[in-house]
């Protein structure tokens, strides 16, 4: 029975179960006899990819039930004769499986969920982003990385620009016989269109990753006295640690932030040797600053914190510590996921619009929806996602052209 059971599982996740497999995978899941065996199959799986959130008993089924019509599929009725069935809490283990292996994704289904999915409705598919940004050089001119091939793609300065695989820039220092040790420093702006993602490796050995919609502009050679970068949108920094010759004193790192659309400044992050996230994009309430490893000062307007791993400056109408970000939650876009637990529809919708370029319609009121607890891959088309957010909020979407509608 372990072998039908995982080829059935298979076969859903491949796409490729017949209704009649599907009804039968069901019936499975649900007999009681069957428990012993189906407890070490999804046992199997799931300690390939551990679940560590529990779906209420009340869901379960429903959204078992939901997995096997999120594709027009015939329904498969659960039978609710008084006989002894196989636990909920394994339902919905068996749920959050399914979950896994065909959508990539983990949804935990918070206590208020409807017990009624309702199914998103995909008429047009759109491709998830990927490695594209474009590269503005010190004379004004641009280059579309993701139309260049591999390797030197700009002399600034005294510094080669060499484009790597998997969507890399990094800075090389030019021959010894060919630097010309009085030209200017000349910056450079990297910057992200919706849809894209890029890697930077600065000229000290900083790497940066963007996040969509995002740009840094930053010198092609630093000084022994300070790096300065400016960024808009979001970034994720691993800062090199960088020393003078002279005293061996660090040189200092500095970020400034900009508001994209009118450059007005948004703060800056004094960097002492770390790893941390800035999200600063324009339609968001605020510009946190969230700290991984090291040690990070946040300067405002009027005041400035001192950051420890693990906490989060929030700069808003004033400015402010959270003293327990969910840290997997803001690194998760860098991972290639998207991952929420307790967000609301536009916060998630937000994310969604940058990295798929759509635009968003509300067609209905959101005051009296539920938080969205819920995890899905970046990396699959936007019907998947939607599918995946489908089960964990229950509401309707609907893909035309470029719009996604919120009904």
């Amino acid at each position: 029975m372990a072998s039908l059971l995982e080829y059935l599982l298979n076969r859903y996740a491949d796409k490729t179960a017949t209704p009649e497999e599907k009804s039968a995978l069901m019936r499975l899941l649900q007999e009681s006899s069957n428990e012993k065996t189906v407890q070490q199959v999804l046992d199997k799986m799931i300690a390939e990819r551990p679940v560590t959130h529990e779906m209420p008993e009340k869901t379960a089924q429903a959204v078992l039930q939901a997995i096997f019509e999120a594709e027009e599929t015939p329904v498969v009725n659960i039978d609710t004769a008084p006989k002894r069935r196989m636990p909920y809490w394994r339902i919905a283990a068996a749920a959050v499986v399914l979950l896994m292996v065909t959508a990539g994704g983990l949804v935990w289904m918070n206590n208020n969920s409807q017990t009624q999915v309702a199914e998103a409705k995909i008429k047009n598919d759109v491709a998830p982003g990927g490695n594209k940004a474009v590269l503005t050089l010190a004379d004004g001119s641009t280059i579309v990385l993701d139309n260049e091939k591999n390797g030197v793609v700009a002399q600034e300065g005294n510094a080669k620009v060499v484009k790597l695989k998997n969507g890399q820039l990094m800075y090389a220092k030019s021959d010894e016989q060919a630097a010309d040790v009085n030209a200017p420093i000349a910056y450079n702006t990297l910057s992200t269109p919706k849809g894209g993602q890029y890697n930077i490796e600065l000229p000290d050995g900083s790497k940066v990753w963007l996040n969509a919609a995002s740009s840094i502009t930053y010198p092609t050679a630093f000084d022994a006295t300070e790096r300065k970068v400016q960024v808009t949108g979001e970034a994720y920094f691993e800062v090199a640690k960088l020393v003078t010759v002279k005293d061996g004193k660090r040189v200092p790192f500095v970020v400034d932030i900009k508001n994209k659309e009118n450059g007005r400044d948004l703060g800056q992050v004094q960097v002492l040797g770390t790893h941390f996230n800035i999200n600063a994009y324009d339609d968001e309430t605020a510009v946190k600053t969230t700290l991984l490893e090291g040690k990070v000062k946040f300067v405002g307007k009027a005041d400035s914190i001192l950051l420890a791993p693990g906490q989060q400056a929030v700069a808003s109408k004033k400015l402010s510590i959270n003293e327990t970000p969910d840290v997997s939650q803001v690194m998760a876009w860098k991972n290639g996921l998207f991952h929420f637990e307790n967000a609301d529809i536009k916060t998630v919708m937000r994310q969604v619009s940058r990295w798929y370029d759509v635009e968003v319609v509300y067609k209905r009121s959101l005051d009296n929806d539920d938080p969205l607890f819920f995890e899905v891959t970046r990396n699959t088309n936007l019907s998947d996602v939607l599918r995946v957010l489908n089960l964990a909020g229950g509401a309707r979407y609907t893909i035309q052209d470029k719009k996604v509608i919120v009904q």
